[in-house]
């Protein structure tokens, strides 16, 4: 997204309890292409949340109040756009990495903001972060918890920007309705409820680790894993080495179809996923090698706008079909923000054969 306002999963989907496997269809009718008349589930209708919604269900740990000083939002806009640009500029330079040295060197997976001694501001694809380095220790990530109706300005290099004081996270900002996403080349729109607010988190509740797993409360809260339970799906694993951690491993057939699609060789990160939307339990129990992945099932998801959707599930599978024509293979069709195309997996020796087919292209 092009500003600093970031979706909340949190809000996308139920995290108060463990996901669990469906009762109500058996595993091939989530996972396989069987017509079946009446079976299938309504899809449920997004509701609009209204203004009074959005200010009743704010986050609790973020506390805002309204400044005198009136700034217009379309001019903060505009300013935002052109600090973005010139910070995906400053990525690029030495300059950057000799600033957040002490933070880029043990995390480079996030974009470092600005820097207030032994904290750092910083950012992923899930909003902003404190990162916090003293002394010898190592560097220690904490979410902030921000949701997409926090619009957060890009104020960061201001002259006496600072983001910690009194024990607290300081950030101005507005308080938004979202009514359209961001998708290149369209930039978002929003809808402002209170403008020019300054929000404030306190450090104890931005620093809380309840079951010292190594995740903050408030991005276990954000992801729907259990923050009083280090291990969320019972599998033995801490949730922060877990590749998989809101679902439980098991060795199957299709579970290693799956992992041969989608664990593909990427950079290691602790604070970075692969979302998938999937009620396919071969496909939320794999045992990724290479990447980490978030599965959500539909009984689990609030419904949502479609740009939403699009936004943090990009890569889209159907389910397994069996191939008519060759024995041991089947099908699975995709869709990602490139374009969409066919998988063909091809069950041989016990190993899986997989084939990727593009079929278009969309955008550049």
């Amino acid at each position: 997204m092009k500003f600093l306002n970031f979706l909340f999963l949190a809000a996308l989907i139920s995290c108060d309890k463990k996901p669990e496997t469906f009762n109500q269809k058996s595993i091939e009718e989530n996972c396989f292409q069987i017509v079946k008349v009446g079976k299938e589930t309504p899809k449920k209708q997004y509701l609009e949340p209204s203004k009074e919604d959005i200010i009743k269900n704010f986050p609790k740990h973020i506390h805002f109040v309204t400044n005198e000083h009136k700034n217009s939002f379309e001019n903060v806009l505009k300013h935002n756009e052109i600090e973005i640009k010139k910070q995906q500029e400053y990525l690029k330079t030495n300059e950057y990495k000799i600033y957040f040295k002490k933070f880029y060197e043990e995390l480079p997976e996030f974009e470092y903001l600005a820097r207030n001694r032994e904290f750092a501001l910083a950012k992923n694809k899930y909003g902003l972060w404190l990162i916090e380095k003293s002394g010898n220790q190592k560097a220690k990530p904490y979410f902030l918890g921000l949701t997409q109706n926090a619009f957060v300005n890009y104020d960061f290099n201001a002259p006496n920007f600072t983001f910690l004081s009194e024990n607290a996270v300081h950030l101005s900002g507005s308080i938004v309705k979202v009514t359209r996403l961001s998708s290149f080349p369209i930039l978002p729109k929003y809808e402002v409820i209170k403008d020019d607010v300054e929000f404030s988190i306190p450090l104890d509740e931005i620093k809380k680790d309840s079951d010292q797993d190594g995740y903050n409360d408030l991005f276990e809260q954000f992801i729907g894993l259990n923050p009083t339970q280090k291990d969320s799906d019972d599998d033995g694993l801490n949730d922060f080495e877990d590749a998989n951690p809101r679902y439980a491993s098991v060795s199957s057939k299709f579970s290693a179809m799956y992992e041969a699609i989608v664990d593909e060789t990427s950079p290691k990160t602790h604070y970075s996923f692969t979302e998938v939307l999937t009620d396919c339990d071969y496909f939320n129990q794999i045992n990724p090698k290479n990447r980490k992945f978030l599965f959500y099932n539909t009984e689990e998801q609030i419904p949502i706008k479609e740009d939403v959707l699009d936004h943090f599930f990009s890569v889209k599978y159907s389910k397994i079909s069996e191939n008519k024509f060759y024995p041991n293979t089947y099908d699975i069709d995709y869709a990602d923000q490139k374009g969409s195309g066919n998988i063909s997996a091809e069950f041989i020796n016990e190993k899986w054969k997989i084939s990727k087919k593009t079929n278009l292209y969309f955008g550049v």
